[in-house]
This record gives C-alpha cells, structure tokens and sequence, in this order.
C-alpha cells in the first residue's frame, strides 16, 4: 500500500523536471517552509505525509478531497505554529481518517 503511494509520488516528482528538482528532507522541515513552499510541492508532501501515516493494512486508496482538506488543516495549524516541526504537526491531522 505504502509501495503504490510512494511510487505515484515518485512519478509525479519525477515528471516536473529537472529544472524544478528539489530535495526535501522530512526530517528538517518547520512549518514555516511548508507554507513557503510552491503549491506543487506541498501537494507532493502532503501525499508523502498522507502515506506515510497510513496503517499498513488501510486500503490502497487516494481521495483527493481529503488529501486538500489535510493540506488546508495543517496549513492553517502551520500558519499558527510556524517554528514547529513539519512532521510532528502532520501526525495528529494525517492519522484523522
């Protein structure tokens, strides 16, 4: 399930070019740069985040209106909260189902 989700993601990143390649590690991202990211991007987070938090055993399913209100919930709390980390705000909104 995780696989599918991370290879969509990987083929979506893959297909804005190299002239739009970026690295981001998870790991070192606030709030803030969330919110000063490109919408393209956040989107791909925010599919990255969405996976990453799913149960193993959830069904392999991509809602996309879900996914846009997770975006637009933790771009609010990341709008209120801009020195938090990135991951740690998107645990509590990404495991809503």
């Amino acid at each position: 399930m995780r696989t599918i989700l991370v290879i969509a993601l990987a083929i979506m990143l893959m297909s804005a070019g190299s002239a739009s390649a970026q690295i981001v590690d998870m790991n070192t991202v606030t709030c803030n740069d969330f919110n000063g990211f490109k919408k393209d991007t956040t989107f791909a987070i925010v599919m990255w985040l969405d996976a990453y938090y799913r149960d193993d055993d959830d069904p392999p399913i991509i809602d996309f209106d879900k996914l846009a209100k997770k975006g637009a919930r933790l771009a609010v709390y990341c709008g209120q909260n801009p020195t938090h980390s990135l991951t740690t705000a998107a645990e509590p909104i990404m495991e809503q189902k």
